[in-house]
């Protein structure tokens, strides 16, 4: 008998920068991610759909396919409720919001409940200039991310014949240079001040590709990540509690709640069932030989 799939069980997840249609992307990280949570709602908050990527040397797979599949499969089978938020790379969606298809709804921000804050949810393009004000600067940008996450990856391959642990060049890059590390915090903090005028005490966000879990002036403020680089994703647990969920923690949760699993006991009694009907069969027919 097939056995049920096990899965690890949210009120809410938030993913961001998943980039279908980039080449270099964890997209079989995020499948495998997808295929083993369940959740009320799903946010994906801004760059799901890379139209930058597809407009240039982007492409299209078939694991990006399956992607949108386990989505939808949430949504018509699980009854899961999907906000998806415009980012700055899927901003050809712009021309139609706000619009809703049954269970999935397509805007520009989102105000999330919680236990005990509410959290104002949306991608933060808006709040960078080179997003808003100089798109051109933005798309070169985007090009040059994208080769560098190409170099990067056959660096960790020399790095992983060498016996040595994967390493990321633009976190580094993030982390190192000042301008950088300056930016990040003007962000945060504008997203925060955005918060306070919605009459938020959260903000949850994605955009930079940087996760963060922090308190900024009583605001407390969440970035889920990405899902080319840090793979990690947002998600509000049962009671209520929000944090940052990378998948290295994922599989390990998963495979300890699967150790912890128990499958109905009546499913295996119904299958003994029909091995001892058989073998009755089996023993009356060679009885009647003899």
């Amino acid at each position: 008998m097939k056995r049920k799939k096990v899965k690890l069980e949210y009120r809410t997840v938030f993913l961001s920068d998943t980039h279908l249609g980039m080449r270099e992307t964890g997209i079989q990280k995020l499948n495998h991610f997808l295929s083993h949570i369940s959740c009320k709602t799903l946010v994906l908050n801004g760059d799901f759909i890379d139209g930058w990527a597809l407009e240039g040397s982007g492409e299209w797979k078939k694991a990006h396919t399956r992607c949108v599949r386990l989505i939808l499969k949430m949504v018509e089978k699980e009854k899961t409720k999907v906000i998806y938020l415009r980012g700055n790379h899927d901003d050809f969606l712009s021309r139609i919001l706000p619009i809703t298809f049954d269970r999935i709804k397509v805007c520009e921000k989102y105000i999330h409940k919680g236990k005990e804050r509410k959290y104002l949810v949306l991608h933060g393009d808006c709040f960078d200039s080179f997003s808003t004000k100089r798109k051109w600067i933005a798309r070169i940008g985007s090009i040059g991310y994208n080769n560098l996450m190409r170099f990067n990856r056959i660096y960790n391959k020399y790095r992983k014949f060498r016996g040595k642990k994967p390493f990321s060049l633009s976190a580094w890059a993030k982390a190192k240079v000042k301008s950088a590390v300056n930016h990040v915090h003007r962000y945060e903090d504008s997203l925060a001040n955005m918060a306070r005028k919605h009459k938020c005490e959260g903000m949850i966000c994605g955009h930079i590709h940087v996760a963060a879990d922090r308190i900024i002036e009583g605001i407390h403020y969440l970035n889920s990540g990405d899902w080319v680089e840090s793979n990690s994703a947002i998600v509000e647990e049962k009671d209520g509690s929000l944090e940052i969920l990378n998948y290295e923690q994922f599989c390990k949760k998963l495979n300890e709640h699967k150790k912890t699993t128990f499958y109905p006991r009546a499913n295996l009694t119904s299958a003994n069932k029909v091995v001892s009907k058989r073998r009755k069969t089996i023993t009356q027919k060679i009885d009647s030989l003899n």
